[in-house]
């Protein structure tokens, strides 16, 4: 029965799923991962063709991951709307990233996590009424390139250090000139630009703690709230 499968309804933050819409011939690697498959599972009333499968796993909170572990870790890749509700996305911020453990993503799994994200002190994006206030680095009126921009600086970097507190993470970057860089964000933030439905400012989340809500997954699953 559906309701019985270990996998489901995780509650690791916000994050209700972690699943894999897997080749059958593809099963046996993806349960070496820890991953189980689900007969009938109800996103976006995906029905798996003759030759697939889907699966649910357990991503792993940054802690229980390792901070140590994520040192030396080269950024491959940076996605500002990771996740899914089923009929769209809640806009998680995804570093890809590269290490001795093979490629993973490291994923803030909050509701439009790039306003609440400064990288060297300047927020990701933010709504357009408030783009002249804050000078996101992502801008709506040229998402594409200003995101590619984004990428591309980053694709130089590789994590030196993680700082993690009950209220706040600091990711420490360095590039290929030894010039340091910083990834930051907070339960709540001046920084952090207004709400463009409600003209307020929000805190990142309410219940938990920081490490709650940056997972680490293996690539090509994906994150369901």
């Amino acid at each position: 029965m559906l309701f019985k499968h270990p996998f489901l309804n995780l509650n690791m933050g916000l994050v209700k799923e972690n699943f894999v819409i897997a080749k059958k011939d593809d099963k046996n690697f993806w349960e070496a991962r820890g991953f189980k498959k689900i007969r009938k599972y109800p996103i976006f009333r995906y029905k798996p063709n003759s030759s697939e499968i889907i699966m649910l796993g357990v991503p792993l909170s940054i802690e229980a991951f390792g901070n140590e572990v994520l040192k030396n870790s080269h950024i491959v890749d940076v996605c500002t709307y990771c996740g899914t509700y089923g009929m769209g996305g809640p806009g998680f911020f995804g570093l890809k990233l590269q290490g001795e453990y093979g490629t993973r993503w490291l994923t803030y799994c909050i509701w439009s996590a790039s306003e609440h994200i400064l990288f060297d002190d300047n927020v990701l994006q933010c709504h357009p009424d408030y783009a002249e206030k804050y000078a996101p680095l992502i801008v709506f009126d040229d998402y594409a390139n200003s995101l590619e921009k984004f990428k591309e600086l980053l694709s130089d970097m590789a994590i030196k250090e993680v700082a993690l507190s009950q209220e706040s993470i600091e990711i420490m970057l360095v590039d290929s000139s030894d010039k340091l860089h910083y990834i930051k964000s907070y339960k709540c933030s001046d920084q952090f630009p207004e709400q463009g439905s409600t003209g307020k400012k929000r805190n990142s989340f309410e219940d938990g703690k920081m490490s709650d809500y940056w997972l680490v997954t293996y690539d090509e699953t994906h994150l369901k709230v």
